[in-house]
C-alpha cells in the first residue's frame, strides 16, 4: 500500500502521538499498554489490508480473552443431548412473507433455550476460527470478508441441528434435510455486504440466527429480501433480534446490513444452509471444500465418480470425504508453515 492510507496511529493523552506508515514485510513493535488503531485502506484501493498481530505476554500464565484458539470440536456440537425433544413451531413463529412466486421467509423467535444460545455466542466470539475472504469478485456473492466454518459431522450431533432439523420438517413438510454449509458470518460497520441467491436451481433452505444481545432497534444489522429479479423491491426485512431466526428459500435475493456506523462491535449471524437429502448434501460440502478449485464441469464428473465408488451411501461417502478434508487440513497447515519460514524473496 503506496498512499492509500492503512497506516498505523498511536495515541498520547486522546490525541495522535505519532503515525507509521505501513510497509510490506516490515515490523513493527510497540508497549501493549500504548492506544493504537488501525486505518483502513482507501475505498479505491479494492483490496483488504493484511497484518499478522501476535501479542506478547511476559507471565505464562496470561490468558487473552479476545484472541481466537485453536478448537477441534465445536463445543456444543459434541453430544445428541436433547435432540428428541417435540415442540409446535408455530408457538413460534413471529411473522411469514412469500415473494411473488411464494417463496416464504419465515421469522422465528425463542426457539432455544438461553443457556444454548450463550454457549454458542460465546464459541462464535472467543474460540472459532475466522477466514479473511477479500476476493474481488463482482458476481453474485454475499461479499462477506470474514467467515468462520464448522464441520457438518459435529453439527448434525447437537441440540441445535435437532431443533433446526424439525423446525425445516414441520415448515416445509418434507423430512431428511441435511446440513451441508455451517459458519458463523462477521460483518463490520465499514463492510459493504452485495445482494445474492445462496443457491440457483434449488428447492432448499437457509436457516439464519442472530447472534447480537447488545444491537437494538435503530442499530441496523438486519437482512432484507428482495423479489425475484427485482431488487428495487423489497420483500421484507427483518430486524437483527437476538436470538431470532430468519428462515428463507434459498433462492430469494437477500443482502445482510452492517451494523450502524457508530458502533463498534461486530455483527454475527450462524446460518446453516441444507440441501434435501444427505448424500446431496455431502456431496455439495465436497464440492466447495476439497473439489473447490475444480472447474463447475470437472466438480460434477468427480462427484458422480466418486459417488459411485461409495454404492451411492451417504455415509460411505461422508467417512471417505472426512479423511480427504483432514489430509486437506494437514497439507495445508504445511504449506502456511513453509510459507511463515520463508524469505522475502523465496515467497516472491
Amino acid at each position: 500500500i503506496n498512499a492509500e492510507y492503512g497506516e498505523v496511529l498511536f495515541f498520547q493523552d486522546n490525541d495522535v502521538h505519532s503515525t507509521i506508515q505501513p510497509v510490506q514485510y516490515g515490523v513493527l513493535v510497540w508497549n501493549c499498554k500504548i492506544p493504537y488503531q488501525f486505518q483502513y485502506p482507501s475505498i479505491s484501493t479494492g483490496f483488504g489490508q493484511v497484518l499478522l498481530q501476535i501479542t506478547i505476554y511476559n507471565k505464562i500464565d496470561v490468558k487473552p480473552q479476545y484472541l481466537p484458539h485453536s478448537v477441534k470440536h465445536f463445543p456444543i456440537f459434541r453430544g445428541p443431548q436433547a435432540i428428541n425433544q417435540t415442540f409446535s413451531v408455530t408457538d413460534h413463529i413471529t411473522s411469514v412473507a412469500f415473494t411473488p412466486l411464494q417463496r416464504p421467509i419465515y421469522v422465528v423467535d425463542n426457539l432455544f433455550r438461553p443457556e444454548l444460545l450463550e454457549e454458542l455466542r460465546q464459541h462464535v466470539y472467543l474460540s472459532s476460527q475466522y477466514y479473511y475472504d477479500d476476493s474481488d469478485d463482482a458476481g453474485e456473492t454475499d461479499n462477506v470478508q470474514w467467515i468462520s466454518g464448522h464441520r457438518t459431522v459435529e453439527f448434525v450431533k447437537s441440540e441445535m441441528w435437532g431443533i433446526i432439523n424439525q423446525t425445516l420438517t414441520q415448515l416445509s413438510g418434507h423430512s431428511g434435510w441435511y446440513p451441508y454449509d455451517v459458519s458463523c458470518n462477521l460483518n463490520r460497520a465499514w463492510d459493504h455486504t452485495r445482494i445474492h441467491k445462496d443457491c440457483y436451481d434449488k428447492d432448499e433452505f437457509t436457516f439464519l440466527l442472530y447472534l447480537n444481545p447488545e444491537l437494538q432497534p435503530g442499530h441496523l444489522g438486519g437482512t432484507v429480501f428482495y423479489e425475484h429479479e427485482d431488487v428495487n423491491s423489497i420483500v421484507t426485512s427483518v430486524q437483527n433480534k437476538y436470538g431470532r431466526v430468519a428462515i428463507f428459500h434459498c433462492e430469494i435475493k437477500h443482502a445482510g446490513r452492517p451494523p450502524h456506523a457508530y458502533l463498534t462491535n461486530a455483527r454475527y449471524s450462524f446460518a446453516v444452509k441444507v440441501a434435501r437429502s444427505k448424500l446431496e448434501a455431502v456431496q455439495r460440502e465436497m464440492m466447495q471444500t476439497i473439489l473447490n478449485d475444480l472447474d463447475e464441469e470437472e466438480q460434477f464428473d468427480e462427484i458422480e465418480k466418486l459417488t459411485t465408488e461409495h454404492d451411492s451411501d451417504p455415509d460411505k461417502l461422508e467417512a471417505f470425504f472426512a479423511e480427504e478434508f483432514e489430509m486437506a487440513l494437514r497439507e495445508r497447515h504445511d504449506h502456511m508453515t513453509d510459507t511463515l519460514r520463508a524469505t522475502p524473496e523465496e515467497i516472491s
